[in-house]
């Protein structure tokens, strides 16, 4: 398989800093309101404007260096950060999705498409964090974390349409009704690219800001329901680039019907210098689908309900934080198709757990000269797990074709994961260093969701440790390095048997910049170099299976690039185009198979007609390339999710 490095050559022609402009974001993922530049974490952030011309969080979030977010159909997506593409529980459990500072779900019981959960749409700004997150994140901020900010009530009366010449609109609206309660709604329907395919997805937020006594309050209540006829993967030798059968579907049958409700609530007060903040919250999640990407596609439902509180004490130069939460969920897997391999007819699973996490953390931060910082973190968390089979079992577990239920058990897991991070500031540049741990307790399908080559209970925590080291120069210019190792990792192999202890290593270099070339012309993008691999052998009889350490991580390209040159002639005009790179990458693990790689184009602009009235359009996939969004092997087939092809989108934004 052939790598190119074209994407680092290209972007290292345009990569010359200018001197910081006045250095205003705000970082809400860690307790200390620091600017980027003082950040010894590794921050990327999207802002309103480019959160508003999306379909899907992919679009946006894919521009920051170091995240590849694989589009499935419809709503569905797998996420990569500083990782390779994640499925199972390891795509669910290996990054946080956050609303606001609160998990979108419970950490034991994350949904791997948990982005369709966000409410990104009243986004003011989506931060993506990579690597372990900070102290004041346990389970579930191993690789990375992602958490949207809603606008604040004051951001005015707003109503924006959005639709493409393939059957997409979408209509958001925002209102304030006092200078305390604002209300916001998104309403989407999409026909789908392919046959039988689209989705209805609503979604609604509540936000209120005032006081409670000596209180700040700051209460945000949301729901989403996503209706989706979905789209399976096409099979065959490079299937993508057959017109015949790329916007086919396979599997008109399979649908994925999903609904949160959450609330949250956060109280704040000074206390002295120090301010003491808690936060309780309380959510349902609900989903079901079809299991479309195995064989005999079993239904699952799966449904959750749970609450907890975060507490914390800030002060300038430290803090320190408790968090508890309870959680009650279900899983319910059904065959009814004929029984395919292993994968048999008839009842998988039934089963409920309890769980209760209980954790807590301290961070400090250590002034060692004027310009030298040593900031430190450590947190401590214990993971409950009350499980109660509602299925036949036996004494070593219940067996249907490849599927165990284990009898009734508990379990329990504890995960202590210290930060330490050293930044050197000047007047517009920084320099930094960060040691830390990520880790995360098994995701209740990890343990219960067994399978004949598992034994119940056996899979363990899973840790990351990582080593990163960068520069900035204000908000034009970061380079970062980093490497890190994974042990305990919970996967998936190409015959979908899960693997309990991997072991995994990931080296990258990821590098973003922006500059003004002229008055009008502007050039800004983000590239990355990586290498992942398997840092264990597993032997599992086919040359398309076997795992060898060293071998390259499926789904793992060793190039990802954007890169934006735009026009802005007058203030109120903005034209852009922007190439998009993904790299060449192997589809199995025996590193037998590969998708060549894509590399596509973007044309967008803007007018503002007034300071009310914005209107806005893009072409995607200018050059109507056949590529995949998605590729892998799996079952002995490759399989692919065909990219979008050329599509014009249309906008319309007034602000009142």
């Amino acid at each position: 398989m052939r790598v190119s490095g074209l994407s680092f050559v290209f972007a290292a022609v345009f990569v010359v800093p200018v001197w910081a402009q006045d250095d205003t974001d705000i970082v809400m993922v860690t307790d200390q309101r620091r600017s980027q530049l003082g950040s010894v974490e590794s921050i990327s952030q999207m802002f309103s404007e480019e959160i508003e011309l999306i379909v899907h969080p992919a679009e946006a979030l894919n521009r920051a260096a170091g995240v590849n977010i694989h589009r499935g159909s419809g709503q569905e997506h797998l996420t990569a950060i500083r990782s390779p593409v994640l499925t199972g529980g390891a795509g669910a459990g290996s990054f946080l999705y956050l609303q606001d500072g609160v998990p979108l779900r419970a950490a034991s019981f994350a949904n791997v498409n948990g982005l369709f959960e966000a409410a990104s749409e009243f986004a003011q700004t989506a931060e993506i964090l990579k690597g372990p997150g900070p102290a004041q994140y346990g389970s579930n901020a191993v690789h990375g974390l992602v958490n949207f900010v809603s606008r604040d009530i004051g951001s005015g009366d707003e109503i924006t349409v959005l639709g493409n010449t393939r059957g997409y609109g979408r209509m958001t609206a925002g209102a304030d009704f006092s200078d305390k309660l604002r209300a916001s709604l998104s309403l989407s329907h999409d026909d789908g690219f392919r046959d039988d395919s689209g989705f209805d997805q609503q979604k609604a937020q509540l936000r209120y800001q005032g006081q409670l006594g000596a209180w700040d309050l700051d209460w945000i209540s949301g729901f989403t329901n996503l209706n989706q006829e979905t789209a399976g993967f096409i099979q065959g030798d490079d299937a993508y680039l057959n017109d015949e059968t790329r916007l086919t579907n396979p599997n008109p049958e399979a649908f994925r019907d999903g609904k949160t409700y959450r609330s949250q609530a956060r109280f704040s007060r000074d206390y002295g210098e120090k301010e003491l903040v808690l936060t309780p919250y309380a959510r349902r999640a609900e989903l079901r689908f079809l299991r479309h990407f195995v064989p005999g596609q079993a239904l699952e439902k799966n449904a959750h309900s749970s609450a907890g509180l975060q507490s914390k004490l800030i002060a300038d130069d430290w803090s320190v934080g408790a968090d508890l939460e309870y959680t009650k969920g279900s899983l319910y897997e059904f065959q009814a198709n004929p029984s395919r391999f292993s994968f048999v007819q008839g009842l998988h699973y039934d089963y409920d757990v309890e769980a209760l996490v209980g954790a807590a953390y301290l961070a400090k931060d250590w002034q060692l000269t004027k310009r030298l910082r040593l900031d430190t973190g450590l947190r401590a968390e214990y993971t409950y797990y009350d499980y109660d089979n509602q299925a036949d079992d036996g004494p070593d577990g219940g067996q249907s074709g490849r599927f165990i239920r284990s009898a009734d058990r508990t379990d329990d897991f504890l995960t202590v994961t210290p930060k330490l991070g050293l930044i050197y500031e000047g007047q517009h540049a920084s320099v930094f260093a960060r040691a830390a741990r990520g880790a995360r307790a098994p995701q209740v399908t990890d343990l219960y969701s067994a399978q004949i080559n598992q034994v119940p209970g056996q899979a363990k925590v899973e840790t990351l440790d990582s080593l990163e080291a960068g520069f900035r120069f204000g908000p034009s210019f970061s380079v970062t390095a980093y490497s890190m190792w994974k042990d305990n990792f919970f996967f998936r192999n190409a015959n979908g048997f899960n693997v309990v202890n991997g072991k995994t290593r990931h080296s990258g270099v990821e590098l973003s910049f922006e500059r003004d070339l002229t008055e009008s012309v502007y050039v800004s993008g983000e590239g990355t170099l990586t290498k992942h691999s398997y840092d264990f052998t597993e032997m599992v009889g086919s040359p398309a299976n076997d795992i060898i350490k060293g071998n390259r991580v499926d789904t793992a390209p060793d190039t990802l690039a954007t890169f934006r040159l735009g026009y802005r002639p007058v203030s109120n005009l903005d034209a852009q185009i922007e190439w998009r790179h993904v790299g060449a990458y192997f589809t199995n693990p025996g590193n037998t198979q590969s998708y060549p790689g894509h590399d596509i184009f973007v044309l967008r602009s803007s007018w503002d007609i007034n300071s009310h009235v914005r209107l806005f359009g893009r072409i995607d996939n200018l050059f109507d390339a056949r590529y995949a969004d998605r590729a892998d092997f799996a079952f002995g087939n490759e399989r692919y999710f065909p990219g979008r092809p050329r599509t014009l989108f249309l906008g319309l934004s007034a602000r009142l």
